[in-house]
């Protein structure tokens, strides 16, 4: 090696030091959000008053799950705390990449929750509201058997404090690939059998699917809801993806350029109800409030603030013209 080759390799190796030392930057400390849709840049500030909403073509950004426990509690929401003494991962799993304990260890630190999910109660326009709300960011939002233990936990408590509605609002790429026939089994199982508890109860469930919603979450725990809503504009809302499910296609049959969409689902008839995402919380709680036959709670003195009632009005009719 003549000297110019060993300068070379030298400073190659400083350069990997320097670079290696240098955090990463992280999108999410962004103060800009590029539109997925339009491509417009939406300043982080404003989506978060216009309910992350784009300003210029109004595509639905991913609403972080904090943010939509607030809209629903005004922060005074109730936290259900995880299960504990819960063996993470019990298969032990691990790949050339790395290890699923890792990538757990990972995404708990930066979103600060144990699961992809959050659970928590309160009461909203006077009905006992039970409330699941998916992190995408956390693992893609799948359900391992973490999720499903928690989901059994939150689905007690709703039963213990006489819950009125159960409102899941998912947004999930489905069971944990890290968990397997484990995962599997214990998501479709604990799902399917976690909304037939609520139903024996006489607790209405109503699942919101938001943009990829998927595979065993959407088939045991959107489905067995007793009513269905995709938000507005919803899209790859499918058991498999496209690519999947062309491969199930008949011989000369055409994929529906709407296949997965809001718009599929409800000419389908496979969905009740499409709704925006700013109608969400009033229509499910007007809806819940009939069903429940609670429609008359909410006047309680003469002195009553008749806001929330007037939202009432304009609500039924439109969802009544839906339905």
């Amino acid at each position: 090696m003549n000297w110019i080759t060993k300068k070379i390799s030298e400073l190659k190796s400083k350069a990997k030091k320097i670079f290696k030392r240098q955090e990463k930057i992280d999108p999410s400390s962004s103060l800009w959000e590029t539109c997925p849709s339009c491509s417009s840049i939406n300043y982080k500030d404003s989506l978060v008053k216009q309910d992350w909403t784009c300003s210029n073509c109004s595509y639905y950004f991913d609403k972080p799950p904090l943010a939509t426990i607030k809209t629903w509690f005004n922060n005074t929401g109730i936290f259900i705390e995880p299960p504990k003494g819960i063996d993470d991962d019990p298969l032990n799993f691990k790949t050339e990449l790395g290890s699923y304990k890792d990538k757990l260890a990972k995404a708990r630190k930066k979103e600060k929750q144990w699961c992809s999910i959050l659970g928590y109660r309160g009461i909203v326009d006077n009905l006992k509201v039970h409330l699941v709300v998916s992190n995408f960011k956390f693992l893609g939002g799948s359900w391992s058997h973490l999720e499903s233990l928690y989901f059994q936990k939150i689905v007690s408590d709703a039963i213990e404090n006489n819950s009125d509605v159960f409102v899941l609002i998912l947004k999930t790429g489905g069971v944990s690939m890290f968990t397997g026939a484990l995962g599997l089994n214990s998501v479709m199982g604990a799902g399917t059998i976690a909304i037939n508890r609520l139903k024996e109860k006489n607790i209405l469930t109503v699942a919101v699917a938001q943009s990829k919603t998927t595979g065993g979450v959407l088939a045991s725990v959107l489905y067995n809801s007793e009513i269905v809503i995709l938000e507005k504009g919803a899209h790859d809302v499918t058991f498999a993806g496209k690519r999947i499910s062309k491969n199930y296609l008949a011989s000369g049959e055409v994929m529906d350029q709407n296949f997965g969409t809001a718009k599929e689902k409800i000419s389908k008839g496979m969905c009740d109800l499409v709704i925006e995402r700013a109608e969400l919380k009033p229509t499910i709680c007007t809806l819940a409030k009939i069903i429940k036959k609670k429609e008359n709670h909410a006047v309680i003195n003469e002195e009553q603030d008749y806001s929330t009632e007037d939202i009432s009005r304009e609500i039924l009719p439109k969802t009544a013209e839906k339905v």
